[in-house]
């Protein structure tokens, strides 16, 4: 396998690559910066045997290589932690105490990024009539986002 060209910001790889691609190669850049550091923590302990541990080497990570695992894993956080996951959570009758809960947050914040997100999408929509929220959904995601506000 040749090695593909490195990433250089997570943009890059949210357009470059799907995210089961962008999966594969941060876990072969991960797994390739364990095997260098285990193997440099056993030399160091004085407990590296080249018969039980192998005696090829294994090389750190170069700048370039950590700076493309640290821009894969931005990329495959935000493509997996989207938005869009709250709003199916909530269509489908979740709380917002509930999303505040498994996100780790407070309901506020979880209402703003949300709200926030909407008009994004309603905005989006304004230019690209197939893609986005329509004014209807817009005012459904908005009025979603005020129920139970008082109480939070």
């Amino acid at each position: 396998m040749t090695t593909p060209e490195p990433i250089t910001s997570w943009r890059d790889a949210r357009f470059d690559m799907p995210v089961s691609r962008q999966l594969e190669r941060y876990n072969a850049l991960a797994a390739k910066d364990a095997a260098a550091r285990a193997r440099v923590e056993l030399v160091t302990r004085g407990s590296y045997d080249p018969a039980r541990h192998g005696a090829d080497d294994r090389p750190a990570l170069t700048v370039a290589e950590h700076l493309e695992l640290l821009a894969l894993a931005e990329c495959i956080a935000r493509t997996v932690r989207h938005p869009a996951h709250v709003h199916h959570a909530l269509q489908a009758g979740a709380s917002w105490a509930d999303i505040a809960r498994i996100v780790d947050s407070d309901e506020l914040t979880v209402r703003r990024d949300y709200l926030r997100w909407a008009d994004d999408q309603h905005d989006l929509h304004q230019s690209y009539p197939h893609l986005g929220m329509t004014d209807d959904e817009h005012a459904a995601a908005t009025a979603r986002a005020g129920q139970g506000a008082a109480e939070a």
